[in-house]
């Protein structure tokens, strides 16, 4: 889940290995939820594709409607969070978000989720080391998981994501 042009879709091609999902740059995302499964050795993984969650600049209480409803008797086993990297700051928006999350899947949807910040293959600010813009964009987004959440200590993972299908390859799962 994330907003729209965060590359929730793209995530899903990469980690199925595959386009699976259509992705464009010019066009809006698709409006209703598509589950993806793909099965390895013995395993299958579900993947889902929301829309996002922001409509004209506001939280799209219909779209977390539609992704909650979808959802509905299916087991959830991580969340992926995504937001971009090479957004400098967590804004009103953002916890606006992450609060509509919390109020439809309730906190403990955060206990099993994991941040993912793509286009990390983008350079940060003028001036500013890698390590450090990435761990202080990390941090912002946690704080606000974590504000909007009302859970005071949460361990939460990160991924910085580098789109590597970029280069026309794709790195996913194994056949």
């Amino acid at each position: 889940m994330g907003k729209g042009g965060v590359g929730k879709s793209s995530t899903i091609n990469s980690l199925i290995g595959e386009q699976v999902v259509r992705v464009t740059a010019f066009q809006s995302e698709g409006l209703r939820p598509v589950m993806v499964s793909r099965s390895w050795a013995g395993f299958t993984l579900n993947v889902i594709d929301t829309p996002g969650l922001v409509e004209a600049g506001y939280v799209n209480h219909q779209a977390l409607e539609l992704i909650k409803g979808f959802l509905l008797n299916k087991t959830i086993d991580v969340l992926l969070y995504v937001d971009r990297l090479d957004v400098y700051r967590v804004d009103n928006l953002d916890k606006q978000i992450i609060r509509a999350i919390t109020n439809s899947f309730g906190k403990e949807i955060w206990r099993k989720s994991l941040l993912v910040l793509t286009h990390a293959q983008l350079c940060p600010p003028d001036g500013l080391n890698y390590d450090v813009f990435s761990s202080k964009r990390s941090e912002g987004v946690l704080k606000a998981i974590r504000m909007g959440a009302r859970i005071r200590k949460m361990d939460l993972e990160v991924c910085i994501l580098f789109q590597v299908y970029l280069c026309g390859r794709h790195v996913g799962l194994p056949e």
